[in-house]
C-alpha cells in the first residue's frame, strides 16, 4: 500500500461506516494497524489524526482511540462540548465523575422539563479540569429515558452531545443564564479556590427543535474560564445568552 495517510484514513473510515469498528469501541491499536496495513506507524498515527479532525475519532491518553461518530447525520447541528472546546484552546481536558444517580424528577426538574413529578431523570457530577488546572463543576440532568444505558457510558470519554447525536436526539437551542455568586467548603475545595471565592453561576437548558428540553446542567465555574461555556455552537441554528453576570 501506498504510505499515504488519506488513503489509510479512508479505509479506517469504511471499517467506521460499516461498523467494523463499532461505536463507543476502540480501534485496533497503532501497531496492530501497522501490521494490518503493511504502512508505517507515522502514516497511521497522521490517518487517525485526519479522523479527529474529521469528528469520527477521539484519542483519549491512557484509553485508546474511540469511535464517537458513525451514521450521525452530519449535517445536525453540531454543539462543541467542553473537552473539544478547551482542546482548541491548548489545554489539555479532563472530566472526573463525581457522582452518578437515577432519582424522580420531583417539583423542580418537572417543571423544568414539563414532565409529571415522578419521571425517571440521570444525574451526574463532573468536575472539569484543563491541564490540571480546576474549571468548573457541573450537575447535568436528563431524562432517564433519552438516553440508552447511560449508567454504562464512560462520560471521561463521551460528550453529553456526543450521547444525544447517537440516540437521535437533535439539539436545537442552547440556552444559557449567568449569575454571580460565591463558593465554599467542599466545591471550593475541589476547585482549588480560598472559602468566599467569586465563581460564575450557570444555568444551561438543552432544547430540541420542538421545545423539548433535553438537558439541565448547574456549573460552577472559575471566572477565567467562563468564557468557555458562551463558545458552544457552529454551523446553523440558535444561541440564545440570558446573562445576568454583574
Amino acid at each position: 500500500m501506498s504510505d499515504n495517510a488519506t488513503e489509510v484514513s479512508q479505509i479506517i473510515r469504511e471499517h467506521i461506516l460499516d461498523k467494523t469498528y463499532a461505536y463507543g469501541t476502540t480501534i485496533p491499536s497503532e501497531r496492530d494497524l501497522v501490521q494490518t496495513l503493511q504502512v508505517n506507524r507515522n502514516v497511521i498515527r497522521n490517518a487517525i489524526d485526519l479522523l479527529i479532525e474529521e469528528g469520527l475519532l477521539k484519542r483519549v491518553q491512557g484509553k485508546g482511540t474511540y469511535v464517537i461518530k458513525t451514521d450521525i447525520d452530519d449535517s445536525a447541528i453540531h454543539f462543541k462540548g467542553m473537552s473539544e472546546l478547551l482542546w482548541q484552546a491548548g489545554y489539555t481536558p479532563n472530566s472526573k465523575v463525581l457522582t452518578t444517580k437515577t432519582r424522580a424528577a420531583g417539583h423542580k426538574y418537572s417543571n423544568i422539563f414539563h414532565v409529571p413529578d415522578d419521571t425517571g431523570m440521570f444525574q451526574i457530577v463532573r468536575l472539569r479540569s484543563g491541564n490540571n488546572i480546576p474549571i468548573s463543576i457541573e450537575n447535568t440532568t436528563i431524562l432517564h429515558e433519552s438516553i440508552q444505558n447511560e449508567e454504562q457510558i464512560d462520560f471521561q470519554v463521551y460528550s453529553l452531545y456526543d450521547m444525544f447525536s447517537i440516540n437521535k436526539i437533535h439539539i436545537h437551542t442552547i440556552r444559557h443564564v449567568f449569575s454571580s455568586s460565591r463558593t465554599y467548603n467542599t466545591f471550593a475545595r475541589l476547585l482549588g479556590l480560598e472559602e468566599g471565592s467569586p465563581i460564575v453561576s450557570i444555568e444551561i437548558t438543552s432544547s430540541t427543535k420542538d421545545g423539548l428540553v433535553a438537558e439541565h446542567t448547574e456549573v460552577m465555574v472559575v471566572p477565567t474560564f467562563a468564557k468557555y461555556y458562551t463558545d458552544g455552537i457552529i454551523r446553523n441554528g440558535e444561541f440564545h445568552l440570558s446573562s445576568q453576570l454583574f
